[in-house]
């Protein structure tokens, strides 16, 4: 038996037991993946049901059945602050941090930004946050915020870390102390880094900076780093969801 598909639905097209799908995710499931009615296929709504579901023989809806909670979550909501970088590599870390459980992202205007998003970016960016959060079996598509500056940054979580190329203490050092209860924000700079107004800033905020070793690495593998020791710490010392 082949593995199953998985489809994120929006949940307004859920009625009744009943998926009422779009012309795309019609043409993906018939068309595409070439998906028969006896083919098992996982629907999800994004915000944390999963259902086990059959195709309609009408091709237009899905018929939901067996409802399941899954366990693919962390227990933590994790909030990626993430300074708009060049295009390529920002969508790169918005695939990788869905797939080890962020739950929102938000970008940060910064002084050394590169990138000035469009309405089309947005539609392409929550298009790969629902793909990786279906290809990582995922219950939640990560939320993406409009932009907030810095000084907003601070106000996202009660506790908040920040990566630094002057800090000393590595991010390591902070998961044992940290509140795995509570949201915990991580911001990430732009490849040239947060300026001096900018750190001075968010520390005086209360938030802590942090290193991630003695190697300068590029955004995207800050980023996936910093979120690779949360992910694993979460797993390990936190029931799942």
């Amino acid at each position: 038996m082949r593995s199953p598909q998985r489809l994120v639905v929006d949940p307004s097209q859920i009625q009744e037991q009943v998926v009422t799908l779009t012309p795309a995710q019609a043409h993906y499931l018939h068309h595409v993946l070439r998906l028969k009615p006896t083919d098992p296929l996982w629907i999800l709504d994004g915000h944390g049901h999963r259902w086990q579901a059959q195709l309609g023989g009408d091709r237009t809806t899905v018929q939901l059945l067996d409802a399941h909670c899954g366990h693919s979550e962390l227990a933590t909501e994790i909030i990626l602050c993430l300074a708009l970088l060049k295009t390529v590599t920002f969508e790169q870390v918005l695939q990788q941090a869905t797939e080890l459980g962020v739950r929102q992202i938000i970008p940060i205007r910064t002084a050394r930004s590169l990138l000035q998003p469009s309405a089309n970016k947005y539609q392409r960016w929550r298009r790969i946050l629902q793909e990786a959060a279906e290809q990582s079996e995922r219950l939640y598509v990560p939320t993406i915020t409009d932009p907030l500056t810095v000084p907003a940054m601070v106000e996202v979580a009660p506790q908040g870390y920040i990566g630094s190329l002057r800090a000393t203490t590595l991010f390591a050092d902070y998961l044992a102390g940290m509140n795995f209860n509570a949201p915990i924000a991580v911001a990430i700079g732009p490849e040239g880094g947060w300026t001096t107004p900018e750190l001075d800033l968010v520390l005086s905020a209360g938030w802590q900076e942090f290193s991630l070793g003695r190697r300068t690495l590029r955004a995207v593998t800050a980023a996936i780093a910093t979120l690779s020791l949360l992910s694993h710490y979460s797993e390990q010392h936190h029931p799942t969801m």
